[in-house]
């Protein structure tokens, strides 16, 4: 199984949950995103990795009826959980399919506007992505990408703490070394704003801006946190308890949480991104 299907199936399976635990994190996020690209009636939209919706309805609600608002994603169920909510909120110009959003199958300048929520990082070659991302857009055309920043020493503490408390139920990792040249894991990828310049100004993008903006999500109860690790990202890794450890496991990060997680909350800082295609 290649790296972009094991991914495309973490999601899969956590879309019916996706941002449905009472944890708001996605939504807001996505949220800014939109409010910083500034889609315009009319305009036409890809919402590339679209998940559930956090960027490409209020993207949507902004270009009107008189818009397009189109959203990709490689997750099969994501994309009929979004579709169905997009019918329910009213919203028939809205189209969600699958796709790949490291090579999005449409013809050039068909958009005016791309969106890229939490997402880059995840693609095995984010340049060749970032290139087809301008191909996309008409002259004159906006991306807009959010990632996360630079860990603070924090957050390094919570995730150590984090790791400590699941490993025990953890299998073995295999002892493979990484290959020369291997791209670090996507928790790592493009989290300064160097790296993000880096990318889109090799794709040929200019007028490159930053904002950063910070999210706090609070956990109704120490046992949230752990039904919000399996309605995210985070899955792929949860999944790997074996099933007899997992009540172990979730006592063991309730525990942690109860401890650890001050006011039951948790501030991300993430790094808004909007460039131009010439």
């Amino acid at each position: 199984m290649t790296d972009k299907a094991r991914i495309a199936g973490v999601f899969d399976r956590a879309a019916p949950t996706y941002e449905r635990t009472g944890v708001t994190f996605f939504d807001p996020i996505g949220a800014a995103l939109v409010r910083l690209a500034g889609p315009r009636p009319g305009e036409r939209l890809l919402d590339l990795g679209c998940g559930r919706g956090a960027s490409l309805f209020p993207a949507a609600a902004a270009v009107g009826p008189t818009g397009t608002a189109v959203g990709i994603d490689l997750a099969p169920g994501m994309v009929a959980a979004t579709a169905a909510d997009a019918c329910e909120r009213g919203l028939d110009g809205v189209r969600v399919l699958v796709g790949d959003a490291e090579a999005p199958d449409f013809p050039d300048g068909s958009f005016d506007l791309l969106l890229g929520g939490l997402m880059i990082f995840f693609l095995p070659d984010a340049p060749a992505a970032a290139r087809a991302y301008a191909r996309l857009l008409r002259p004159g055309g906006r991306l807009a990408l959010s990632t996360f920043v630079e860990l603070t020493d924090a957050e390094r503490e919570w995730f150590a703490l984090l790791g400590g408390a699941l490993g025990p139920y953890l299998p073995p990792a295999p002892e493979t070394p990484p290959e020369p040249g291997a791209a670090p894991p996507p928790e790592a990828r493009y989290r300064t704003r160097e790296a993000v310049a880096e990318l889109l100004g090799g794709a040929g993008f200019t007028g490159v801006r930053f904002e950063e903006v910070e999210h706090r999500s609070e956990f109704a109860r120490p046992e949230v946190f752990w039904d919000w690790l399996w309605s995210s990202g985070m899955r792929g890794l949860v999944e790997r308890i074996p099933e007899t450890d997992r009540d172990a496991a979730r006592d063991a990060v309730t525990a942690l949480v109860a401890e650890h997680l001050r006011d039951l909350s948790w501030t991300t800082k993430v790094r808004l991104t909007l460039a131009h295609r010439p």
